[in-house]
């Protein structure tokens, strides 16, 4: 069932963003600004971890609401179930509580209702809360396609004492995933140039160069300050970068070569390594995707310092790490997916540039 939407339009991400310690308190009113009653779906360990000052918000606002826990892949089968739902019960905008699987999975149920979205991230980990897209899985949870949509997400909002309690490796696979744009947009080029691209994705990268140079400089403090769950504006920082900066460089490229090979190995490994890779977060897997991106790229020498950064973080830097066996079976499989991509050039250089960053990867940096 593919579900795409083309058109000229650049959709730059949410109608409203806010940032800022005690959001929750006010969600309720910034919901009423779009209906009157919200169907809320979310995450089971994010909603306990918001909902009593959610709630109270909710009520001191007169919101009437109804309340959906989800734990399912983000797949266009739960997107018609819970959008029936929604309906049936009379309400009028859709609620998204929780990681990047909900935050994907609100804004597909809301255009399958034809409603709009509010989405309330419990973490840094994506920018899944303000781009204009859902990533799609089968109901098993294998990646199907991407889903872009004609219009932006209502709002996002963004409680900072919540950030601050979420797990730093969240945080730190946030980052990495933020910083992947800059890596990915320059697929198969050493070299970005305003003549050689397009002007949308020309601005798109010099942005991710920005934000890349933000949080390889201050994204290991504010993992440290997550991890004491302090917010202090080297999270402030971070978060604005991880969540609406990265999604405006997203929605910037309507979804399109702002990711390329380490987002399309993420696809790869989430569909032929459903089970083996379960455990492993979105930007860990893109995070070890990027040093085969940098190699197709010719930026080798560019490794070394990107593995050291993981290191501070804790991250996975090996297949292996993330639970895919690092043998020429598994990585025949992976550079076969990648062949087929649009992000791969069919010459023979560039085949011969892919051979080689998978083979890099199976010598276990």
């Amino acid at each position: 069932m593919e579900k795409i939407v083309l058109d000229s339009a650049i959709k730059f991400g949410a109608g409203r963003y806010r940032q800022d310690r005690n959001i929750l308190k006010e969600c309720g009113q910034e919901i009423r600004r779009f209906g009157k009653k919200a169907f809320v779906i979310a995450g089971p360990k994010a909603f306990d971890a918001v909902k009593e000052q959610l709630l109270l918000g909710f009520e001191a606002a007169g919101l009437d609401y109804v309340v959906e826990i989800y734990s399912g892949p983000c797949s266009f089968e739960a997107a018609e179930e819970y959008a029936g739902k929604c309906l049936a019960a009379g309400c009028d905008e859709v609620v998204g509580v929780g990681g990047g699987r909900i935050m994907d999975f609100s804004k597909a149920m809301a255009e399958t209702a034809g409603l709009g979205t509010v989405n309330i991230p419990t973490s840094i980990a994506t920018c899944a809360a303000f781009t204009a897209m859902s990533v799609m899985y089968t109901p098993e949870g294998a990646k199907k396609t991407c889903w872009r949509f004609e219009h932006e997400v209502d709002a996002v909002l963004v409680d900072m004492d919540v950030i601050a309690g979420c797990p730093v490796r969240y945080a730190a696979a946030g980052i990495l995933d933020a910083m992947a744009k800059r890596i990915e947009i320059q697929n198969g080029k050493p070299v970005m140039t305003l003549e050689d691209n397009r002007f949308d994705l020309f601005t798109a990268f010099r942005m991710s160069e920005y934000t890349y140079d933000v949080l390889e400089q201050y994204g290991p403090q504010a993992v440290e300050d997550i991890r004491c769950h302090k917010v202090t504006k080297a999270v402030e920082d971070i978060t604005f970068i991880n969540i609406a900066v990265t999604g405006v460089i997203a929605n910037i490229t309507k979804s399109f070569s702002q990711s390329a090979l380490g987002h399309m190995m993420y696809d790869g490994v989430r569909t032929f390594f459903t089970k083996e890779a379960e455990a492993a977060l979105h930007g860990e897997i893109v995070a070890v995707a990027l040093f085969a991106q940098l190699y197709y790229n010719q930026l080798e020498g560019e490794m070394e310092q990107l593995k050291r950064f993981m290191e501070r973080l804790d991250m996975p830097l090996t297949l292996d790490a993330l639970g895919v066996a690092c043998n020429e079976e598994n990585l025949g499989i992976l550079e076969g997916y990648l062949i087929d991509s649009p992000y791969v050039g069919q010459d023979q250089e560039s085949l011969r540039r892919l051979h080689g960053a998978m083979g890099m990867m199976g010598a276990r940096m």
